[in-house]
């Protein structure tokens, strides 16, 4: 049972203390912007720069440390350490100077989304561990298809049908149509890649799964500005989708049939927090989107 998060965030000061103590850390001020975590910078006994995270348990970040280890740095920050009673404190390498890639604005949209999509393509080229402990992506997104079709006949929105059952129908298909499995980053949004010293750019903040690495594209399409604003939505999602398929080798068509299914799931999880404005909008762009998908 994980805890709420009122009880997680009054254990904060204890588990930053006990972190503290077991690596001889002199913490800095807390960074700000976590919404599901406590990071903050840290010096080392031989004097560099940390960072440690305290995360709220819950099953997307119950395996971040085993995909960091994974990973061991190639495109990612290592990490440097775990606490062995408590899998949610982590010991990772410091981006210095950790702009993010989304406040890139000197930066076209097309680095960007290239820069983004290489850093993927070497968490991809790992694979996958034998006897990993990662939640099938499979497993997954057909459990979300089930929820999002649950919400859709209690909470009655007033969206597409047929888009609704297009996004779920490819919530259960995608995955088991993959040519390869992968442990995917599940949050690879711009926010989550940092400039860094060791290389240009790392990737932080996984929530991953094994499955499709074309799942993992969605976020860097929509969030590294917003292509539904522009005056023709439709040639600028289609040029992103070719620039990120040129990068990563994916499929096109399977890379915005992933959009569409994660924007209707996105749409069904707004209204079920009370955000109906939101869940039209997310709707609106899986319609502009599906256009483009197989």
């Amino acid at each position: 049972m994980w805890p709420t998060e009122q009880e997680w965030r009054a254990s904060v000061p204890c588990r930053l203390a006990r972190a503290a103590e077991r690596w001889d850390l002199r913490p800095g001020e807390p960074y700000t912007g976590g919404s599901v975590s406590h990071v903050v910078p840290v010096l080392l006994p031989d004097g560099g720069g940390a960072v440690l995270k305290l995360s709220l348990p819950h099953r997307e970040a119950e395996h971040e440390a085993a995909a960091l280890a994974w990973w061991d740095g190639a495109g990612a920050v290592r990490l440097l350490a775990v606490d062995p009673d408590d899998p949610f404190v982590l010991l990772v390498e410091r981006c210095d100077p950790g702009t993010r890639l989304a406040e890139r604005d000197d930066l076209s949209t097309d680095d960007r989304l290239r820069t983004a999509g290489v850093l993927l393509t070497r968490l991809w080229a790992a694979g996958v561990p034998e006897d990993g402990p990662f939640a099938s992506l499979a497993e997954v997104t057909t459990g979300w298809a089930a929820l999002a079709e649950d919400r859709v006949r209690e909470l009655a929105p007033p969206f597409d049908p047929g888009l609704v059952r297009r996004g779920t129908d490819l919530l259960r298909t995608l995955p088991i149509g993959a040519s390869r499995s992968v442990v995917v980053h599940g949050d690879a949004n711009p926010g989550n890649v940092l400039a860094a010293g060791r290389e240009p750019w790392l990737v932080i903040d996984p929530k991953p799964m094994t499955g499709d690495p074309a799942y993992d594209l969605c976020p860097l399409l929509v969030q590294v500005d917003d292509p539904f604003r522009c005056a023709e939505p439709l040639r600028v999602v289609r040029e992103r989708v070719a620039v990120l398929a040129d990068v990563t080798g994916e499929p096109a068509d399977r890379i915005a049939a992933w959009c569409t299914a994660r924007l209707v799931e996105s749409a069904q999880w707004s209204v079920s927090k009370g955000a109906l404005d939101d869940g039209l909008d997310a709707m609106a762009r899986a319609a502009v989107v599906d256009r483009l998908a197989g």
